[in-house]
């Protein structure tokens, strides 16, 4: 998660340091704002698709270790996806 927080970050960096030069070639401070407020807005949808993507997958091994009868002791990790 923290890869992807630090990639999020250093993609709207960049984003905004390509809208900022391409603003100050074809716009205003308002088509600027505008633009940036679009990318953020893309950046959260993608932030709560992957988040989505993430639960779907914790109820996933979820239903998986539930559907063992036999307990591994030797997996403790196993056990947090069992309750």
């Amino acid at each position: 998660m923290k890869r992807f927080i630090v990639g999020f970050a250093v993609g709207a960096a960049i984003g905004a340091a390509a809208v900022a030069i391409g603003t100050a070639r074809f716009g205003s401070v308002e088509a600027l704002a505008a633009r940036i407020r679009g990318a953020i807005a893309a950046g959260r949808q993608a932030m709560e698709a992957y988040e989505q993507d993430m639960w779907a997958d914790v109820r996933r091994r979820r239903a998986a270790g539930m559907s063992h009868t036999a307990h591994n002791p030797s997996d403790p990790l196993g056990m947090l996806y069992e309750r």
